[in-house]
């Protein structure tokens, strides 16, 4: 339960208020549909255009109450989306052409690729705030041996059905968008 002043806005078919962080340079946004089964027909009016006019609403006196939650995806795997985007070299695809020599000088039999990359985000809301975090892993192999570290895990949290962002306010990029289906 907070009550202040804080961004607000009613939008057709939703509400939308946001939370400044401290320095005021990133909020949390919400995207509440008017109806609780009203979830799918805001996702589809969810566009770049709509989440940029929510960068710096306006503020009004607000009672809000928001639930407590942690979202926490599975761990992504990422290396055949960056093979598919230009670099299948990295990870030594064909065999023997991965260039790693900066890092560690190259022999014929002895030679670091990228073996994979991961990718974790988490969420958190509670009556502290919201916290977040994203973590990106890369697992370097070497040709002769493998070697791999695993990520460390990344948290997250939320209530009844609902969009949410953090939000850079300036450019209105979204660093973190997400959505709760059982805010239970």
């Amino acid at each position: 339960n907070r009550t202040g002043s804080i961004g607000y806005e009613k939008g057709e078919g939703y509400t939308a208020v946001s939370l400044p962080y401290s320095g005021r340079c990133l909020h949390f946004l919400v995207l509440l549909p008017d109806e609780s089964d009203g979830l799918a027909a805001l996702e589809k009016k969810v566009t770049p255009e709509l989440l940029n006019s929510c960068a710096n609403l306006a503020g009004r006196e607000v009672e809000l109450y928001l639930p407590k939650f942690r979202m926490e995806p599975p761990l992504m795997k990422l290396s055949e989306a960056l093979k598919q985007l230009g670099m299948p070299r990295a990870f030594n695809d064909p065999p023997g052409s991965a260039d790693f020599d900066r890092m560690a000088p190259r022999r014929p039999d002895d030679y670091l690729y990228i073996s994979e990359v991961f990718h974790k985000t988490f969420l958190a809301l509670d009556e502290k705030g919201t916290e977040a975090a994203a973590a990106t892993a890369v697992a370097m192999m070497r040709a002769t041996s493998a070697i791999m570290e695993k990520p460390k895990p990344v948290v997250v949290r939320v209530d009844r059905p609902f969009i949410f962002a953090i939000q850079h306010r300036e450019s209105g990029a979204c660093l973190f968008l997400g959505r709760v289906n059982d805010p239970r």
